[in-house]
This record gives C-alpha cells, sequence and structure tokens, in this order.
C-alpha cells in the first residue's frame, strides 16, 4: 500500500473526500498535487496534509474546473513541472439549484463534473501514460442515472438540480468504461466508483428548496458516512496492488460493482465521447491513446441514435 515516489495528482482535494484521499496517500508517501479552485482554502488544506506528508509537502495549483481555458492553462502548467502523473483522481464536483450557464455557455452541472474531468484527464493523458502503471480514477455515485437523453445533457429541455447531478454522474461512467476501451493495451487503467453517501460541505451552496435534500440528509446520521470512509475506495484504487491492471470498472466499497444497464452500452459511450468532443472547443488530446477529430465548434447537439 505504499505510495513512495508516485505522483497522485486529485482534483477538489482541499475538502471532503478529495481532502480525506489526498491526506491519507501523502501519509502512504505520495507526492500530492492538489488543484482546487479557491487560494484560501487551498492553503488550509495544503497546510494540513503537510503535516502528515511522509514525502514532499504537497503542491497546491488553482484552477476553475468551470472554465475550459483554465483547465487548458492547468494542463500547461502540469506539463511544464512534471514528466509523468502516476495517479490521476478526478474529484470535483458540484450541484447547482437553478440551470447556470458558465463562461463557455455550458451548464454548470455537466460542466464541472463531466467536461472537466475529460478535458483535463485527455489534456493530461501523455503524461500518465509515461508512468510505469499510470492510473485514472473518476468519482462518480452510485445514483448514476439509468437513461440518457442526448438532447437534454445540459437540461435544455428541463432541469432538475438532482436530475442534473445525477446525468453528470452517469457520464462519468460512460467516459471511463470508453476511456479504458481506448486505452486498453497500453498499461494504463482508468477506473470510477463511488464513495457512498458521505458527510461533506457538498451541496451548501444550494438554495431555496434543493437546499432542504442535503440539510434532510445531514439530520438522518446513520446513512451518511465520514469522509474519511467515503475516501476509502478512491485510496483503494489509487494504492492497492490488487487492482493492477484491472480497468473499465466500477467500484463501491472497495469492490467491483454493476453500474446500470445503459453504461455499458458501447455506443452509448462512443456517442457521448464525440458530444464531449464537440463541446471542448479546438479539442486536442495530448496522447495517440485517444483518436483526436479536433477543431470543434462548442454547442453543437447530437440526436441520439
Amino acid at each position: 500500500m505504499r505510495m513512495d515516489g508516485k505522483i497522485v495528482l486529485i482534483t477538489g482535494a482541499n475538502s471532503g473526500v478529495g481532502f480525506a484521499t489526498a491526506r491519507k496517500l501523502a501519509e502512504l508517501g505520495a507526492s500530492i498535487v492538489m488543484v482546487c479552485r479557491d487560494s484560501i482554502r487551498g492553503n488550509a488544506a495544503r497546510n494540513d496534509i503537510a503535516k502528515v506528508a511522509t514525502d514532499s509537502p504537497p503542491m497546491l495549483l488553482l484552477c476553475d474546473l468551470s472554465s475550459q481555458s483554465s483547465i487548458r492553462e492547468l494542463g500547461n502548467e502540469i506539463h511544464s513541472r512534471f514528466s509523468r502523473i502516476d495517479v490521476l483522481v478526478n474529484n470535483a464536483a458540484a450541484m447547482f439549484s437553478t440551470r447556470q450557464l458558465t463562461d463557455d455557455g455550458i451548464e454548470k452541472t455537466f460542466a464541472i463534473n463531466h467536461l472537466a474531468p475529460f478535458l483535463l484527464t485527455n489534456l493530461l493523458l501523455d503524461l500518465v501514460r509515461a508512468a510505469p502503471a499510470g492510473r485514472i480514477l473518476t468519482v462518480s455515485s452510485e445514483s448514476h442515472s439509468g437513461a440518457l437523453e442526448f438532447d437534454n445533457l445540459q437540461g435544455e429541455r428541463h432541469y432538475n438540480f438532482f436530475g442534473a447531478y445525477n446525468r453528470s454522474k452517469l457520464a462519468n461512467i460512460l467516459f471511463t468504461y470508453e476511456l479504458a476501451h481506448r486505452l486498453k493495451g497500453t498499461g494504463t487503467t482508468a477506473n470510477c466508483l463511488s464513495p457512498g453517501p458521505t458527510v461533506t460541505s457538498f451541496g451548501s451552496n444550494l438554495t431555496g428548496l434543493p437546499a432542504l435534500f442535503p440539510a434532510v440528509m445531514k439530520k438522518i446520521p446513520f446513512l451518511l458516512r465520514s469522509p474519511e470512509k467515503g475516501a476509502e475506495t478512491s485510496i483503494y484504487l489509487a494504492s492497492s496492488p490488487e487492482v493492477a491492471g484491472v480497468t473499465g470498472k466500477f467500484f463501491l466499497r472497495c469492490r467491483e460493482s454493476r453500474s446500470r444497464k445503459i453504461t455499458y452500452r458501447a455506443e452509448v459511450a462512443a456517442q457521448l465521447w464525440q458530444v464531449s468532443e464537440q463541446l471542448c472547443a479546438n479539442f486536442r488530446p495530448n496522447s495517440p491513446g485517444v483518436r483526436a477529430q479536433g477543431p470543434f465548434t462548442a454547442n453543437r447537439t447530437i440526436e441520439q441514435t
């Protein structure tokens, strides 16, 4: 389980499951790269993790994951600092009471929860493939949707905060399965996971009726796990030799689990990948392991077939 000499990059590492994951992997000897949006919260978390780190103190990099230009700047900075990444953990996620658009014109939940890990992973894929046995982990949820409407990916026809979240978590799984397929035979693995219902500050930004959802959940403590318990699956997939070579799987409580039936439809995963490329203008992956078709124009709609 030791992670000495391993470089681990974690998004959303300043709180909740992301912080607990970064802290434990730092204890195991990993060099942690924390990607956070807020410098104050990020520095406070970095200082806490530095106290238990058994290798170098963690590095903090700032990025607004709702902005594709910010993600590209992050990708450039990481390339200037590292020649490889052993583990990439796409952990950051968000939820919004009302439908909001990013500066790129994309619905925020879909942009942060799906397009951000899609774009960042592709930008850093050459660095992960440069590691002897690179691992890509994407945090999803067991509550992911069981259906995908390509004409409502961004809540264009109807928006519900929980539906948007569950749809983005389904997209995480489809992305992972398609990525694992495209990386077959490269030695780089891609898996996704659910931390389970966890007590964190997630959802604290909600207002109006949607704010009742996290408030009620937190009043039923036996339903929720601590961030440390929620992080166990991320830590296991990042560090355990038991999953070396395992790819294209969904994990819950450190065990492989079945995701919903739609996630095993290869044509849906491939179509979502194509739509995601088109929503990332001028998409350019940094690895020959993933097919490039750019440049693409954002917001083009493809109907489900």
